[in-house]
């Protein structure tokens, strides 16, 4: 079998070119994908038009790119499907909706919401151990981009939180990219490297299926939630502190934290596992066919 990925790699991609989520994303899934006897591409998704990928036998478009552009412009759809012999599939966050009159497979974080189509299906998601692994050392906290100005400045007073607290509490403070959109990203070599080094993870996004928190589980930090921030629909099951008030985050981030039992948690989830469900969906309908 042949899987075509879109995303933001060509197929010269070494590991010190991942930055953004869907970058990571395609990695991690070829990897899984070619253990399981798969041939997989990286396909570019900027340039998929000019220069048309040979024909796979299935497509999963994992870029915000190639998926805003395969519902607004027909012809790049009409590219993707010109691509591929089988399914054409979408990697999505949750099962928002609509996606489903344009992609045959919607492979999902989080199980899809009650009432979706079929074709929604959840796969999860993983974090490499050959990078992702404790080494702690003095009592550190990794603290998400603020969001200052995100979802309309509602939340920005957590944000002003954390900072206030951080200030108070006798731990190291590791932000590498210190407000969302406005600081240089980090290669997540270099990110996974200062991960590695935290017991905590100050979570400053909506919702929970982030994959810098299943990153930072893996390397046995504890996730800490801000009730305001928590949706459970949206969550992966991780080992999770969720605080509402100042005196509930002075208490949790002056706690003990057992790495391992955080790890062997997050190890639950694997690139491994989702790339099985993926292959027996694609399968499936090649039996079918």
């Amino acid at each position: 079998m042949i899987i075509n990925l879109i995303c933001n790699l060509g197929e010269d991609a070494e590991i010190g070119d991942l930055v953004a989520y869907n970058t990571v994303v395609a990695w991690n899934l070829r990897q899984s994908l070619t253990k399981m006897g798969v041939e997989c591409r990286l396909v570019p998704e900027r340039t998929l038009m000019e220069n048309p990928p040979p024909k796979a036998d299935h497509t999963i478009a994992l870029s915000n790119i190639a998926m805003t552009r395969a519902r607004d412009n027909r012809n790049y759809r009409a590219a993707l499907r010109d691509s591929t012999r089988g399914e054409l599939c979408l990697w999505l966050d949750a099962s928002w909706v609509g996606w489903d009159n344009i992609f045959d497979h919607i492979f999902t974080v989080v199980p899809p919401f009650p009432g979706r189509s079929s074709k929604y299906l959840h796969v999860g998601y993983g974090a490499d151990p050959a990078y992702l692994y404790p080494e702690q050392r003095e009592k550190a906290v990794f603290l998400d981009s603020l969001m200052w100005g995100k979802y309309d400045g509602k939340y920005d007073y957590l944000y002003k939180l954390y900072t206030d607290v951080l200030q108070t509490i006798d731990l190291e403070v590791i932000s590498p990219v210190p407000v969302y959109n406005k600081s240089r990203r980090l290669p997540w070599l270099e990110m996974q490297a200062e991960r590695r080094k935290c017991h905590f993870f100050c979570v400053t996004q909506l919702g929970g299926f982030g994959l810098s928190r299943m990153e930072a589980a893996t390397c046995g930090s504890l996730i800490v939630q801000p009730k305001k921030l928590y949706r459970e629909e949206y969550t992966v099951d991780l080992n999770m502190k969720i605080w509402n008030t100042r005196e509930d985050l002075i208490e949790i981030l002056s706690s003990e934290v057992d790495v391992e039992a955080n790890r062997l948690k997050a190890l639950e989830h694997s690139w491994d596992k989702s790339a099985s469900i993926i292959m027996k969906a694609l399968e499936g309908n090649d039996a079918d066919t």
